[in-house]
């Protein structure tokens, strides 16, 4: 994919100029990309069986 100017030769925005367009800021530090969306006082037993009813597994599947 050749850059000419800010556009890709597809005609696309260069990935640099969308950057620029939308503010989109990197975090330095890893962590911050930590999320915190499980309650701490639940398993990891109850975040897996959780996982299996939103993929729709059934309980009793092994392969799930």
């Amino acid at each position: 994919m050749a850059v000419q100017g800010k556009y890709t030769s597809e005609g696309h925005p260069a990935i640099d100029e969308l950057i620029a367009e939308q503010g989109a800021v990197f975090p330095r530090d890893p962590r911050d990309l930590l999320g915190d969306f499980w309650p701490e006082e639940e398993s990891i037993d109850d975040f897996l069986k959780a996982m299996r009813e939103w993929r729709g597994h059934a309980k009793t599947d092994p392969a799930a």
